[in-house]
């Protein structure tokens, strides 16, 4: 009979430990099934989704219902902010996207070419003038050039979008910047970085991390600072629109999971149920236990109701949304309208703080690296042209804040093949309607050979960092809301290690929030 099937498959499937609520549940849901394949198909599939299956606990439920457990948190008077972390995934030449132009009274420029290999055979894989966008190293005081060797440098030509918000004070570059444990020279590098240097896969964990020393394992720098917000009670999201990412990992229980969802949005939770109220049955079985029940059991339940709650609301509040600006059909437009979507939701989510990671590949320039970058280029200044004007529609340009990295840069010095190969420091760049910019901060080098008296570089032009990736998450951070020095050491446990004048506050990445601009 019906009731001894399921109880052989609770035998099997949990050793017994189903209990007798969940097993009359699963008797009445699936014994109006048309046939007893029907019926034991409902059957398994309901088990499998029961805490009994997934852990060795007994449960008792309470008798309360789950769903009573969520609520939007109400903080009303904290403005809402947002950063979109953008990956640039294999290793950028970021000497390409930002060249040294009018540079006295050393011709950067001129040894910027002839380390790019330019010589009387070839033009090497360096960029002719012709080819830059000139800005001034300064837009605020062109007469301070901010400690660079340049008064003026040149974005990559397919840059147009980021070259229009750097001249309005938009954009700031920081200069040599990379993965550091702490300050380093030829001398000491290899001793005192803790990493796998040069390793795509070591660098690009290490960087979304920002721990070298470990303090706090298997957590990124965004999954922990939206850990110092919900320990705060203001309500953060994170979400990963590639796939499950370190950086928006935080530590166990101190702040929220993070949604994973593709660039064309959420799939349906259960797209082909075996039976109509399948989701409202599976809740059901996972419903409240009592202080007695196990721990382990009551963990599963919890987090599979939490999450197949969050994602039917964010599935319907997204669905629900539109853009108004023209996104280009590549994974990065995709990426980033669907971000701009999501921001749309954050008040049916009742979020006052959201950390979103993108990416875009390509950029692991072994080969031809000035054709790849001349489409990859003009493909994210497309992608970042289309988000900028969405967010200004959406009245969240002063909202967002954007930041981009890479795992490492590349070899000044080319290849062979007119590529170039693995490096360490580069230049990155931050941009947003309440960033302070038009600057070229940090340490833009003045000579790329190796040689005695050169304390940062390497062989074939491979630049030791002079500033650490700290440098632009400090004032991001302050910006988004993370004020003391115990919350900033624990976002960024690295932090005391480097001299103050290698980081930039708040107050030197973003304009007051009265005199940002729209």
């Amino acid at each position: 009979n019906l009731s001894q099937k399921i109880a052989d498959l609770a035998l099997l499937l949990t050793a017994g430990r189903l209990s007798g609520q969940n097993q009359a549940t699963i008797e009445q849901t699936c014994g109006t099934e048309p046939n007893e394949a029907s019926i034991l198909r409902c059957a398994q599939q309901l088990i499998i989704t029961t805490a009994e299956f997934h852990t060795t606990n007994r449960v008792e439920r309470n008798g309360e219902d789950r769903s009573a457990e969520t609520s939007v948190s109400d903080a009303s008077n904290e403005p809402y902010k947002a950063i979109v972390y953008f990956y640039l995934g294999g290793g950028l030449d970021s000497y390409n996207m930002l060249v040294p132009y009018t540079c006295s009274p050393i011709d950067v420029y001129e040894k910027y070419r002839t380390v790019r290999g330019k010589n009387d055979l070839s033009e090497g894989i360096g960029l002719p003038k012709t080819r830059l966008l000139e800005i001034t190293t300064n837009v605020g005081d062109p007469s301070n050039h901010l400690g660079q060797p340049c008064s003026s440098f040149g974005i990559h030509e397919n840059l147009p979008t980021i070259k229009t918000l750097y001249d309005h004070r938009q954009v700031n570059f920081i200069a040599n910047a990379g993965l550091l444990a702490k300050s380093v020279d030829v001398s000491n590098y290899n001793d005192e970085t803790p990493v796998q240097l040069f390793a795509h896969n070591a660098m690009t964990m290490e960087a979304a991390r920002e721990d070298l020393a470990d303090k706090y394992s298997g957590t990124g720098v965004g999954g922990r600072m939206s850990d110092v917000f919900s320990q705060s009670g203001i309500p953060t999201n994170t979400f990963s629109i590639n796939g499950q990412q370190i950086l928006l990992t935080g530590e166990a229980g101190q702040g929220p999971s993070q949604f994973i969802l593709s660039s064309s949005g959420l799939s349906d939770f259960n797209a082909d149920p075996s039976i109509g109220d399948m989701n409202d049955v599976i809740m059901s079985l996972n419903n409240a236990t009592t202080p007695d029940s196990g721990f382990f059991a009551e963990t599963w339940s919890s987090k599979l109701s939490e999450a197949m709650m969050k994602q039917e609301q964010l599935k319907t509040e997204v669905d629900n949304t539109s853009v108004t600006a023209a996104f280009p059909d590549s994974g990065i437009g995709r990426q980033l309208q669907m971000v701009s979507r999501i921001m749309q939701t954050r008040q049916a989510r009742g979020v006052k703080r959201d950390i979103f990671y993108v990416t875009d590949g390509g950029y692991d320039t072994h080969a031809d690296v000035d054709i790849n970058l001349v489409e990859n280029f003009a493909t994210i200044d497309a992608a970042l042209n289309a988000f900028v004007s969405e967010m200004k529609t959406l009245n969240l340009w002063d909202s967002t804040t954007v930041v981009q990295f890479s795992e490492f840069a590349r070899t000044l010095d080319p290849n062979t093949g007119d590529g170039s190969d693995h490096g360490w420091g580069g230049i990155h760049f931050m941009l947003g309607g309440s960033v302070n910019g038009g600057k070229v901060l940090g340490s833009y080098p003045d000579d790329f050979v190796q040689s005695p008296t050169n304390p940062i570089a390497l062989s074939r032009g491979r630049m030791i960092p002079t500033h650490p990736w700290d440098a632009m998450w400090l004032g991001t951070a302050e910006w988004f809301g993370i004020k003391t020095q115990a919350d900033l050491n624990k976002v960024l446990p690295m932090l005391k290690n480097f001299d103050p004048s290698l980081l930039y506050a708040e107050s030197d990445l973003f304009v007051a929030s009265e005199t940002a601009t729209a």
